[in-house]
């Protein structure tokens, strides 16, 4: 007597596994971990991690653009927005926030500011005006030094990581210390109000850090002593024209 499912003998209507076309595959259609729910996700995401890097830098281009033909365009008392190192390193860092993998976060603030200068030489070519090489190698040396920093930090405050008050910390710096070299280095030729609202700003998103992402007393303290630290250093090194060093007849 034969066995139910075996293919031979009476009473036996299911395949057997000689005749069934799925055991030579080793699964149906669609039941493999290739065909899973989650099988196309990781391509997807890939590009669509890709597809933000490049509108990032895109944008960088186009702030750029807009940096140089700004200069000149702008009000007395927002002149300076279109010659400050602030304004470039919030816009990477922005532009790097929205990135989901710290990898890319870092790239993106790295090529976003390269993007920037390359913006900004190409509109003051098309404006009439001849880029300085030695300038956009230092601003090209400054985007390799700070820009991963910058993409670093925007991915730690996305993320809530414990790092998150020290990438607050250096931003607010930042804008609060260039407000401060604004009032004290070059106060006589730019206007205060700026500067004073750069200081604004910088404080505003240090306080806001503090209570809407880490209120506790600790990580707070260090975003405050990081803040502190930077808004101190960044005049002292600022006074001093590292682009200089760019400029020299010895490098050419």
């Amino acid at each position: 007597m034969t066995t139910p499912g075996t293919g031979t003998g009476t009473g036996s209507d299911q395949p057997s596994p000689e005749s069934d076309p799925r055991s030579e595959l080793g699964s149906a259609p669609g039941s493999g971990p290739e065909h899973g729910p989650g099988a196309r996700s990781a391509p997807a995401s890939g590009r669509s991690l890709w597809f933000s890097l490049a509108v990032a830098v895109g944008v960088g281009l186009l702030v750029g653009v807009l940096t140089s033909y700004a200069q000149g365009l702008l009000p007395e008392v927002l002149a300076p927005l279109a010659n400050s190192s602030g304004s470039w390193s919030v816009a990477a860092f922005l532009l790097a926030y929205p990135s989901r993998r710290r990898g890319f976060a870092i790239a993106t603030g790295v090529l976003t500011l390269f993007a920037m200068v390359a913006g900004y030489d190409l509109a003051s070519v098309l404006r009439g005006f001849s880029p300085s090489l030695g300038s956009s190698l230092f601003w090209c040396t400054t985007a390799v030094v700070v820009g991963p920093f910058l993409g670093w930090g925007a991915h730690a405050l996305r993320t809530r990581s414990r790092y998150s008050p020290l990438a607050v910390g250096a931003v607010s710096g930042l804008l609060v210390g260039e407000g401060l070299y604004g009032l004290t280095v070059i106060a006589a030729t730019t206007p205060a109000e700026y500067w004073w609202g750069s200081v604004t700003v910088g404080a505003a998103l240090l306080i806001w850090a503090v209570v809407r992402r880490f209120p506790r007393f600790l990580p707070a303290l260090g975003a405050a002593a990081v803040a502190a630290l930077v808004s101190v250093v960044f005049p002292l090194v600022y006074s001093v024209d590292l682009s200089l060093l760019f400029t020299s007849p010895f490098l050419f």
